[in-house]
């Protein structure tokens, strides 16, 4: 067995459930994965800021306590989307455990442009960032090289096993489309509650 398979497995047991619980558990999944990835990027953000004096009317210690108040609540979110995919969706849409990490690697990446106007980052910041970005960007690509597995996951829009029934070709639009716009609607929702919290 090549070790991207042992990597991306397929789950072992998938239970088939209705067409409801699996499209809540797809929709609310990535809302929270969306959620947890821009608030932990814009949070670190913040924690990349206070020392430099950038936190505007506020004082350091809440820029430094609504970072970290931030990121953890990021990587909360995230990992309640991977558990309401694995509880809810029952591995419809793309398997959680090959989504989160690339996506908190990414959310570590992009943290130097949360960072507020004219702050000096530091060489160490810039290093870390890179080096996530490189491992998120390997680990999608091998991914992706799943095939339609990682695209639209393992349950049909009908609540059918894929590995039995093939995925028709609305379920190769819709549950990728659907993913996206929750993952987005996530981050926005994430992005708002980080400005609430550093304003504060």
């Amino acid at each position: 067995m090549r070790w991207t398979s042992r990597l991306f497995r397929r789950p072992p047991l998938i239970v088939s459930g209705d067409r409801f619980t699996a499209w809540l558990g797809l929709l609310t999944g990535w809302v929270a994965v969306g959620f947890g990835a821009v608030a932990a990027s814009r949070a670190a953000g913040l924690l990349i800021s206070f020392d430099d004096g950038a936190c505007g009317a506020n004082s350091a210690t809440v820029c430094q306590i609504a970072g970290w108040g931030g990121l953890m609540m990021g990587l909360v979110a995230l990992a309640g989307g991977t558990a309401l995919w694995i509880l809810m969706a029952r591995g419809f849409g793309p398997p959680a455990t090959w989504s989160v990490l690339p996506i908190a690697l990414a959310a570590l990446a992009f943290a130097p442009f949360s960072a507020a106007a004219g702050v000096t980052i530091g060489f160490g910041w810039l290093v870390l960032a890179l080096a996530a970005g490189v491992l998120a960007t390997t680990l999608a690509v091998l991914a992706a090289g799943r095939g339609k597995a990682a695209r639209v996951g393992w349950i049909r829009l009908d609540g059918l096993d894929a590995r039995e029934v093939a995925q028709r070709p609305v379920d190769r639009v819709v549950i990728p489309l659907a993913a996206v716009i929750a993952a987005i609607a996530g981050g926005t929702f994430g992005a708002h509650a980080i400005r609430m919290l550093s304003e504060a």
